[in-house]
């Protein structure tokens, strides 16, 4: 029986080009496929108006941040700082919010909207049907690939940290392929006081409680043969603030338009907004200082401790 599959366009605005690029995206699905764009704002924020004539799925800071999961929606995060959606790395609780109302579905795929695909989204899709991985995503990688990575530390759980260390794993996740049963995992071990930056917790906790993880075709040892930078590329990871360029999938800066590779994912797609990434930028300098830091201040503990 062909598993049924709800796709997700997640996105925090929809206006003409995204309704038209969900279409788009919506009619080269498989037909065991039901799309849905997946919104999250904040509280007070109108509804979109194009949002009437497409399935969705809407979403409110408040909703996200009322789910029963301890560590995730903690005040203050693993490094001190007060709760915030993108910083923090909290965008998974947007799709997890999707999952407790809509827990029947065999697969969750869930695609950034600015996420592109030059080529059919059909021979994307279909790639991957066979696969009876549990989590596929992006730049799957284990933390001795990369052990600088400012985000290692946020997987918390309860379990003894040795354990937890084991099985770091870190994924880029602008899109993803999540099980019936990788879903219910994480909703599970939120409920249980795992959390995380989701670019950290999703890969860690499912790779700790056994769950099957598959890299989509970049690079490493989560790439099945035939995969290996078929549908993208990313530079191997190397720092505590990690961009993953040059590549095709990276976290910044921002492409306006894909590239002319065929049948290859591009992200992020975007127009260019000054302000918001002069904002991003000077958080990110504040992280890598913070990671630097604590470097540092272990480095001098470490060296007050062997001279007794």
């Amino acid at each position: 029986m062909t598993p049924s599959t709800a796709l997700l366009f997640q996105t925090h605005f929809f206006d003409r080009e995204l309704a038209r690029h969900f279409e788009r995206l919506r009619r080269r699905c498989p037909p065991n496929f039901e799309c849905f764009v997946l919104i999250h704002v904040p509280a007070g924020t109108p509804k979109p108006q194009r949002l009437a004539a497409v399935p969705h799925h809407l979403v409110t800071t408040p909703e996200i941040r009322a789910l029963p999961y301890p560590r995730k929606n903690a005040a203050r995060d693993w490094t001190g700082r007060s709760w915030e959606f993108w910083g923090g790395g909290h965008c998974d609780l947007v799709p997890m919010h999707f999952y407790n109302a809509h827990p029947h579905f065999d697969r969750y795929w869930v695609v950034e909207y600015d996420m592109r695909f030059t080529g059919d989204w059909r021979r994307f899709f279909d790639a991957f049907e066979e696969s009876d991985s549990d989590f596929l995503s992006t730049s799957v990688r284990r933390r001795r690939d990369n052990p600088v990575w400012v985000n290692w530390e946020s997987v918390q759980g309860p379990a003894p940290e040795e354990e937890i260390e084991r099985h770091r794993v870190a994924a880029f996740t602008p899109i993803f392929r999540a099980s019936q049963a990788a879903m219910a995992r994480m909703d599970a071990a939120y409920r249980a006081g795992w959390g995380g930056h989701l670019e950290a917790s999703w890969a860690s906790i499912l790779d700790f409680h056994g769950l099957k993880l598959e890299d989509i075709g970049g690079d490493g040892e989560f790439v099945r043969p035939g995969n290996r930078h078929r549908f993208y590329t990313a530079a191997k990871p190397n720092a505590a603030c990690d961009l993953l360029a040059p590549g095709t999938i990276i976290a910044k800066p921002p492409m306006f338009r894909p590239g002319s590779t065929p049948n290859r994912l591009y992200h992020p797609v975007k127009s260019f907004k000054l302000w918001p990434e002069v904002k991003l930028a000077l958080w990110e300098g504040r992280v890598w200082q913070g990671a630097r830091r604590r470097e540092l201040v272990s480095w001098l503990r470490g060296l007050r401790a062997a001279r007794g």
